[in-house]
């Protein structure tokens, strides 16, 4: 019915996806009982300290979402402004 097909198409893929239910205050109350448990010691906290400090330093600022940010489009302007004016003189 149709023009004959000389290249074979690639099966679709399958993925076995299992779904995790989370909670997050569960998970925040968890979090809340280890860390004023009795049993755990001052290095262990200070440990825990430690790692939430430098996972906060490592994430990154939010980035304008934007193609260009408002003071590089400004920039840009400018130039093009100034090449207009020197090729018309």
């Amino acid at each position: 019915m149709g023009l004959p097909n000389f290249f074979q198409t690639p099966k679709h893929r399958q993925f076995n996806v299992k779904p995790r239910y989370y909670d997050p205050e569960k998970e925040r109350i968890e979090n809340l009982k280890k860390k004023y448990d009795p049993s755990t010691t001052e290095e262990e906290k200070l440990a825990e300290a430690k790692i939430r400090i430098h996972e906060a330093f490592q994430r990154s600022p939010e980035k304008p979402k934007g193609l260009l940010t408002t003071k590089k489009l400004l920039i840009y302007l400018a130039v093009l402004v100034l090449l207009l004016l020197w090729i018309l003189r």
